[in-house]
Parts: structure tokens; sequence; C-alpha cells
């Protein structure tokens, strides 16, 4: 059996989260062993669940407020749980202590894995990335990447050419989010829409990176034109006040819903006719994988990477346009019949299992 050390997951759901746990779920636990660690000192996001699956979560002291002490601790569990391999989930390089404490351990195999391509943290944490980046290599020797451009803004170009980088789809559970028009039905039942209203979802944490103000002010606009339209947001996040202030200044309040954290998202996918991710930046985002496996009609930012294109019914707009994601909300036509055979291939998580199963097992062989 390989023992891994996953670091990275946090106390609420974003990217990183659902790929954790989506691997979490589907490991053949004869061969693999996932275990946690709890950076900030506040739990993890699906604690319950992890340890129900017999995952073990260690808690580390605060890696911001006590980094030295983290390190050593962090060493220490390495050695002795004897680890064969860390895995260090990353939204940017500004922290390497996981990576640096691995090496002191003499863990055979650390993993750097890419899980986004840009930062909307000040310009302070956006230096401590283009420095630190450089810095990655030194500690880790297995690289791995959401995406081609998540790839490219964490690693050299003599890494992304080596054996040693790999490319890991955001596996889903295809079924899951397979388009069910009994569910759709069900559902708008539910939440008291009508069949005929045009709704528009988003699903993301309330933060600068997924640009719900620019959001609102394109619904704002359709809006005018269409009033038979919704827009249903889905998460929590430290900007949901401002947005819901907003809302309320524009006095659409009764055209745009906020659910929340929601445990049925899969489900919500099927309401939705369009989807909406106007990101100032992603990797590749599990909620444009999961959207396009529902059969939604995608609208993303043009900042998004085109590897996330796994439908005919994917577009990409620039940012800045509000015209052109007003006229696509105005203009959509509801038709299911067309979500019917959407098939999407390679994000299979089972497939992917084995996929990242075959790399752990030839990276950790190498280094034996």
């Amino acid at each position: 059996m390989i023992k891994i050390l996953q670091i990275g997951m946090n106390d609420t759901l974003g990217g990183i989260e659902s790929y954790l746990i989506n691997y979490e779920k589907n490991i053949d636990r004869n061969k693999l062993c996932f275990d946690y660690v709890d950076m900030t000192a506040k739990g993890i996001c699906f604690q319950r669940e992890i340890e129900e699956n017999g995952s073990k979560i260690h808690n580390l002291p605060n890696y911001r407020k006590r980094p030295i002490t983290y390190i050593k601790k962090l060493v220490d569990l390495l050695k002795k749980n004897k680890y064969d391999i860390i895995h260090y989930n990353m939204n940017s390089a500004v922290f390497l202590y996981p990576l640096i404490a691995a090496k002191m351990a003499k863990t055979k195999v650390i993993i750097a894995h890419a899980h986004n391509a840009s930062n909307d943290k000040g310009i302070l944490k956006s230096i401590l990335h283009s420095i630190n980046k450089h810095f990655i290599p030194i500690f880790a020797n297995n690289f791995f990447a959401c995406s081609e451009l998540a790839g490219k803004w964490f690693f050299s170009k003599k890494i992304l050419k080596s054996e040693q980088f790999f490319i890991i789809n955001n596996g889903i559970d295809i079924e899951k989010y397979e388009f069910d028009l009994e569910v759709r039905k069900n559902k708008r039942k539910e939440l008291d829409i009508n069949e005929d209203t045009v709704v528009i979802g988003h699903v993301g944490r309330f933060s600068k990176q997924k640009n719900h103000d620019f959001l609102i002010e394109a619904f704002y606009e359709a809006y005018q034109e269409n009033n038979n339209i919704l827009l249903l947001l889905v998460g929590v996040g430290v900007l949901q006040g401002e947005i819901e202030k907003k809302v309320k200044e524009l006095k659409i309040e009764k055209n745009v819903i906020f659910l929340g954290q929601r445990n049925d998202v899969s489900e919500l996918y099927q309401v939705f006719d369009i989807f909406a991710l106007p990101s100032l930046y992603e990797g590749l985002p599990f909620v444009g994988v999961e959207a396009q496996c529902a059969g939604c009609y995608c609208l993303f930012s043009a900042n998004i990477t085109k590897e996330l294109t796994l439908t005919p019914f994917s577009h990409y707009i620039e940012i800045n346009n509000i015209e052109a994601w007003k006229s696509e909300f105005v203009k959509f036509k509801i038709n299911t019949e067309v979500r019917k055979n959407v098939k999407i291939k390679n994000f299979d998580i089972k497939e992917n299992v084995k996929k990242v199963f075959d790399i752990y097992k030839y990276t950790l062989d190498k280094e034996r």
C-alpha cells in the first residue's frame, strides 16, 4: 500500500477541496492510503466524511502564525508515519513550508500540484509567488497541474517538458451530473421556478476571483430587456454581503436568489439553463466540467483556459464586455432536448483515479 499525505485542504469549499474529496471517495483502499493535514487549525472541509472513510486528519499549528513550529511538526509527522508521498495542493507558491518539511524529512516523492493560473491576493503575494516558484524544484521532485495554463504559471519550461510533469484532470462522477429531465422538473417545482423561465446559474465562493460584481451588472442589463430570467448563486464567502447589497440597490432581489452552500449542486445544474463563470482567473474549474456534463449552455471568462471546452455549448467572452454577456443571457432559448446526448470524456473520476494511482506508483518506483 502507498501512504500519501495530502496537504492543501482548507475549511471552506473550493477547487482543491472538491478535487480531494472526489479522489478520496474513489480510491482503492487496498492500494492507497490518503491522510490529510489541517493547515489552519480550524478543521477542514468534509472532515466528518473523510474520517468516516477511515482516513486520518492530522492537526498542526497554524502555518501562517507559527511557520517554524509548523515545519518542525510536519517533519516529525512525516518521519513517524513513514509516508511514501507528500502531495501538496497549491493555489500559489506563496507558502512552500510543506515542501520544505518534506525535503527535510527525506520523503521519497514530493509533489507540487498547481491548481490555479493566477491570483488576486495583492502585489506582495504576486511578487512572492513569482520568486518562490523558482524554489519549488529545489524541494519537490514531481509536478502536477490541473491544466497547461496552471502549469505555466507555476513551473519552468524545463519542468513542463520533463518526465516529472503530469496534467491531472479534475475528475468527477459523470453519472451524478448527467442531465435528467425529471430531476429538473422536480427541482424547479421545489424552488418555485416556472418551466419557461430562463435560469442563469453560478457556483463559486464569493471572492474577487469569481467576479460576482460583474455578473450582477450583466444580469441587471439583461433583466431590463427580459424579466422572465433568474440568477441563482450557489456558494458563500467574504464578499456575499456586498453582493447582496448591490442586488438590493438595483432592485432585482426577486430575481437573484442566494442559495448558500449546498449539498444538492448536481441537481441544481439540471435547473440551470445557462452556467456563467466570469472569473478573473482559474486553473481548470470543477464547476465548469460539472456544468458541461449536465448539458448547460456555458459562458466562461476569456481568461479561463480553453482546455475547459468539453462540449459545443461552451463559449468564452471577455470579462469587460458587459454587452456580450447581456446579449447571451437575453437571446437564449430553452431546449432541453439538446442536453440529453451530451457526453464528457477524460474527466470520469474512476478513470482518473486509476491514472493517478499509476503515476503515484511510477514516481515512487523511480525514487526507490
